[in-house]
């Protein structure tokens, strides 16, 4: 095995932060050695992880030459871009079993194949020592080194064939892993469950049901020919639609959905967010949300869920489309543009029908009782489209059915006494002051939501227009770094509130309950600003004053001590789950940009610190045309503002 400190540590221990998705890649070797089942049983008492398929297994020429080879790409071997049974591999670059050292550090791998029997040992700390002692020896800090890992007696390998993988001296724990493993397995691979391939967890079969999205999407648009076992059906309206699938570059399969309540989008045993878009290639996650990528506005996107295919983005024969982390795809190519593309338009059909569609579902919840059904069809077709509306805003409120059926009748209620209001001028008779309140707040509340969204919108723009009109850079740079804190949408408009806000804190303060495994760089370095997003992301900005002139290798020396600690504070803070993003905001572009395909040398060396470069004047004109295009729509609207003060001035 030839690697390099570097890549053992970059590709090893920080490949992955969370158990499942370490597994998965074991998982995915799985299917690739053509295993119709796997057993993975977390042994608690024994602090172990055993993974245990019935695939192919290894000779002893293929342990050495295919798995203990970094970066082996089987792909361009002869007859590698299939298995024996012909399905389609999952893996391309052969470095997935190098996470395994994310959560342990000694690796046994027993397997059998044919008449052989074959069992190795790898320990993360010696191959570590070794490669200090092989750099020391050669005077070279950086250099590879041919690493051996322990061989062992085949007598151990008690099965016939596949292969069993035993990770002991763990570095998470495992008392909790087992309730969401089953979880996070099923919504990470579409080929489990369906016949041809099974996982156990501890016993426990692997279902497609144990992804937990079916009962929480009330309408849901299909793409392709989607196996209706991995589309969940609309169980609150009962309403599915289907969509044209059609890219560029190939089909889109899959579902897009949204839900009755954002709170339906909460993990209960967690503080995982459900308001993501993850996309399949090849029967596994290759991103774990789109969603982000999508820069929109509008109140419907929290309500937001799915899962999209697209194998094309994978092909044989293309260029490998995944980021050095293989946690994400390249946003530069012009494949995953054209995804992008395509999810941007469903989205905003989408956002189109989802008022309708509600307002159609609130006035068949209203109608389900009697008196209000009976009430209703009294209506003339001018009062019934205004009932429509009225039902619809009360049932988007999310209440349980009874608290909702309470407000479908003051509603009607408060309906009537609108109605002779304005009929009869004879409102100022009226002794019950509060029916005429709550008519008036209902009808009002009709387009609240938007009013209130409207109002932020026009609050930002006014600050994007303040900042266009400073000339200098300097004086940008000002507004910025006293604003940005207070005014995170700038980084991107989807972001809307931030939990856990810090800004100029030294990291030893910042993360005090690992300080003492901080280094004396870390301690001493300052977090211009820290918070985390309302679906859970942690972010970190670095913030550079307008005149400074930087690199991105030194921009990459900072942010690596950042995202170092950040790692180091959400596992031992049991959150190792959560995901995280770094920004750097600069002035000028950085020097390095100026050489032969530098700036994307640079794309690819933050990408995998999870980090990109922003500049000032690219924060104003993404802003500027996300909000644009929501107070164009809202103008062509007949400005939402309007109407309601139209209706408070004839309530007076």
């Amino acid at each position: 095995m030839t690697l390099s400190l570097n890549v053992l540590r970059h590709l090893g221990v920080s490949l992955y932060s969370s158990t499942p998705a370490v597994l998965s890649e074991v998982v995915a070797n799985a299917w690739d050695a053509d295993a119709t089942e796997v057993n993975i049983t977390l042994d608690t008492a024994g602090k172990r992880i055993v993974i245990q398929d019935n695939g192919d297994g290894m000779t002893a020429q293929q342990l050495n030459e295919r798995y203990l080879k970094v970066g082996y790409e089987r792909r361009n071997a002869p007859n590698g871009a299939e298995t024996t049974s012909g399905r389609p591999v999952m893996g391309r670059k052969g470095i997935g079993k190098l996470a395994l050292f994310s959560i342990a550090k000694t690796v046994l791998i027993e397997t059998a194949s044919g008449a052989e029997r074959n069992a190795l040992q790898m320990d993360f700390e010696e191959i570590e020592k070794f490669i200090k002692q092989e750099n020391v020896s050669t005077g070279n800090s950086g250099a590879s080194a041919d690493y051996a890992p322990v061989p062992l007696d085949g007598s151990s390998v008690d099965f016939a064939k596949g292969t069993r993988i035993t990770l002991t001296n763990l570095t998470k724990g495992i008392d909790q892993t087992g309730v969401n493993l089953r979880r996070r397995l099923a919504r990470r691979f579409s080929v489990i469950g369906t016949g041809k391939f099974k996982v156990n967890v501890d016993g426990t079969a692997v279902e497609v049901t144990d992804r937990d999205l079916l009962p929480k999407t009330q309408y849901v648009w299909t793409y392709g020919d989607t196996d209706n076992k991995l589309a969940p059906r609309a169980t609150t309206s009962k309403e599915t639609f289907t969509r044209p699938p059609k890219t560029a570059y190939g089909d889109v399969t899959g579902w897009l959905g949204t839900v009755h309540s954002s709170d339906q989008l909460k993990e209960a045993d967690s503080d995982d967010s459900l308001n993501r878009v993850p996309l399949m290639v090849r029967g596994k996650l290759a991103q774990e949300d789109l969603l982000a990528a999508v820069r929109d506005v509008g109140i419907y996107r929290s309500y937001v869920v799915g899962e999209l295919h697209a194998d094309w983005l994978d092909s044989d024969d293309g260029e490998d489309i995944a980021t050095s982390s293989r946690q994400a795809l390249r946003e530069d190519d012009p494949r995953y543009m054209a995804l992008i593309e395509f999810l941007k338009e469903e989205l905003q059909h989408i956002k189109g029908e989802w008022d309708r569609l509600r307002d159609k579902a609130g006035t068949k919840a209203a109608k389900d009782i009697p008196e209000v059904k009976a009430w209703y069809r009294t209506l003339g077709p001018d009062s019934r489209k205004k009932a429509r509306s009225l039902f619809g805003k009360i049932h988007r409120l999310g209440l349980d059915s009874n608290d909702e059926n309470v407000l479908f009748s003051q509603g009607v209620v408060a309906f009537e006494v609108m109605k002779y209001r304005e009929n009869l001028n004879a409102l100022d008779k009226l002794s019950g002051t509060d029916v005429a309140a709550l008519g008036k707040l209902l009808k009002q509340g009709n387009q609240l939501e938007e009013v209130m969204y409207h109002r932020i919108v026009s609050q930002r723009v006014a600050i994007i227009e303040k900042l266009e009109k400073l000339t200098s850079d300097d004086a940008k740079e000002k507004f910025l770094q006293e604003h940005l804190f207070d005014h995170l949408w700038l980084l991107d408009p989807g972001w809307e509130r931030a939990s856990m806000p810090s800004m100029e804190k030294s990291m030893k303060t910042e993360f005090k309950d690992i300080a003492k495994s901080l280094t004396k760089a870390e301690k001493n370095s300052r977090l211009d600003i820290r918070y985390q997003k309302t679906t859970g992301q942690h972010v970190i900005v670095e913030l550079k004053r307008a005149t400074v002139s930087t690199s991105s290798a030194v921009l990459a020396g900072q942010i690596g001590k950042y995202r170092n600690a950040l790692v180091r504070w959400l596992r031992n803070n049991g959150k190792e789950n959560d995901t995280y993003s770094l920004v750097c905001v600069l002035g000028k572009p950085p020097t390095d940009w100026n050489h032969e395909d530098g700036r994307e040398t640079s794309r690819k060396l933050m990408s995998s610190y999870d980090a990109r470069i922003v500049l000032y004047s690219e924060l104003l004109n993404n802003a500027r045309q996300a909000y644009d295009e929501y107070l164009k729509k809202a103008e062509e609207a007949n400005s939402i503002q309007q109407i309601v003060d139209a209706v408070a001035a004839r309530a007076k």
